[in-house]
């Protein structure tokens, strides 16, 4: 359905004037999604550098934030790579798709929490599910990096919980810390 929809997409983001949205000055005061949506319509027609400008114009505009008030949590670059690593992994490329996943929420200490690790542990475990069932092979690089990725998870993750429901209680199982040393234990017996 998509394949066919493409110009459509194409058309929809031409017309629309989106194409200069990176140019905007208050580029964060646009919804996270949104950008991201636009950055996986710019890869879905084939105009990745429109989706690098507008990712390198996110950043930027988060740095100016960073520096005015370096406290203030802003999720739109990693929303919007959590977004591509997740287009990415659905299509089947789960090392790009990983890759980008584990850069999305760097650095760690500021990004990793329940809703960002939901998302990641995702793309995880469908790739180790690939692996489990032998239509992957992921190279040392990627595994590597993924080992690296679960114990920083570890590390940074004691205290926070996996769970959405706010009245349940409290469990060292439900945490991103325990959740990450099972997922590297698998990974471990998968390689």
């Amino acid at each position: 359905f998509f394949f066919q929809a493409e110009d459509g997409i194409r058309d929809s983001v031409a017309s629309r004037g989106l194409g200069d949205v990176y140019k905007r000055q208050d580029l964060l005061s646009l919804s996270a999604i949104v950008l991201a949506n636009l950055c996986v319509a710019y890869i879905m027609t084939s105009q990745n550098p429109e989706a690098e400008k507008l990712m390198k114009s996110i950043e930027k505009e988060e740095e100016k934030v960073s520096m005015e008030d370096p406290e203030k949590q802003i999720f739109h670059l990693c929303i919007v790579n959590l977004v591509i690593g997740t287009l990415y992994c659905a299509k089947g490329n789960f090392e790009f798709g990983v890759s980008r996943v584990i850069k999305s929420l760097e650095p760690y200490n500021k990004k990793l929490g329940t809703d960002t690790w939901f998302y990641a542990k995702r793309c995880f475990g469908a790739m180790m599910e690939n692996m489990a069932k032998h239509m992957l092979v992921i190279n040392d690089q990627i595994f590597l990096e993924m080992l690296n990725f679960l114990d920083a998870a570890d590390y940074y993750g004691k205290a926070i919980t996996t769970s959405f429901n706010v009245l349940a209680e409290k469990s060292e199982k439900a945490t991103v810390s325990y959740e990450a040393r099972l997922m590297k234990r698998l990974l471990l017996k998968l390689r």
